[in-house]
């Protein structure tokens, strides 16, 4: 990376009434990327790859309604496309009309929701921790992912807060905190469970909303009605992978390809932005032609 920081902008942006935002880096005249982030994240996360990216592309990370610095819905959603409404015209407004859509768990669900709606807007769509769930197995983990939160007068919400935060990290679903559902060697640091917490005692006692909608959305049949230019990443490291798999093991439309990440988080965000790199070169050939 750089040693002089590329500026990042915190923008608020007025979409469908909600004050939506999002972060911006790069010059307007290079190609849009935009990032979508996991719950119940925000677009803070994606700051460092930013900063690798935005000399080569106009990168736009939104906040999910309801998550980071953006408003939440005036209602509680019924699924992801209550979403992509305040989405879109957040996008057409920073990004432009034409966009590569990255998104990263129900961020990937969120961008596939997008990219079935809007499939002209996308240039091509990058979906990250993407996978495959059978109602049989979905059902029951909606009943126990989403404790309530609700603020408590001895502050016991924040304890349950912390333990979910801790063991997201370690085990999925995080809930069953065992051997057979270990996702990770060992725990995370307290340093980054106070920063996941953050992010999750930011979206408030709502922050089961976007979650749960994409929980719901993830099912192997939405990826396999897409018709424009996508690429599936495969993460070694990622929580989700025996899921990641399941999807894979689908027919897939031709118009989308698997690249396998590796799983150190640095060398998978070195693979993600090669591969944008070359993307982008194929655009540029393809309009020079």
């Amino acid at each position: 990376m750089s040693s002089n920081p590329v500026p990042i902008e915190r923008r608020l942006q007025l979409a469908a009434g909600l004050r939506l935002q999002c972060r911006v880096a790069g010059d307007a005249a290079l190609p849009a990327l935009v990032l979508l982030h996991p719950s119940p994240r925000s677009s803070a996360m994606f700051e460092p790859w930013m900063q690798v990216l935005a000399p080569h592309f106009r990168v736009v990370a939104v906040d999910t309604p309801g998550y980071g610095g953006s408003d939440p819905l005036p209602v509680p959603p019924s699924g992801l496309q209550d979403y992509l409404g305040p989405l879109r015209e957040l996008l057409l407004a920073v990004a432009g009309p034409r966009f590569f859509l990255y998104g990263s768990a129900t961020g990937a669900q969120l961008a596939i929701a997008y990219a079935l709606r809007h499939a002209a807007d996308v240039q091509h769509l990058l979906l990250d921790n993407a996978a495959h769930f059978d109602d049989s197995e979905r059902q029951p983990m909606l009943l126990r992912y989403f404790p309530d939160l609700t603020p408590q007068a001895d502050g016991a919400h924040l304890l349950k807060a912390w333990a979910m935060c801790a063991q997201m990290a370690e085990f999925f679903p995080w809930y069953e905190n065992n051997e057979a559902h270990r996702v990770a060697p060992g725990p995370p640091s307290a340093a980054e469970v106070q920063g996941a917490l953050r992010e999750l005692l930011a979206a408030g006692p709502a922050y089961a909303q976007a979650y749960r909608a994409a929980f719901e959305h993830e099912d192997a049949a939405h990826v396999q009605a897409l018709k424009l230019p996508t690429t599936l990443l495969r993460w070694s490291g990622s929580i989700l992978l025996k899921h990641i798999d399941r999807l894979l093991q689908f027919p897939l439309p031709a118009c989308v390809q698997v690249l396998n990440t590796p799983a150190p988080l640095a060398a998978r965000y070195q693979a993600m932005t090669a591969h944008l790199l070359a993307l982008k070169a194929g655009l540029h050939e393809r309009s020079s032609a």
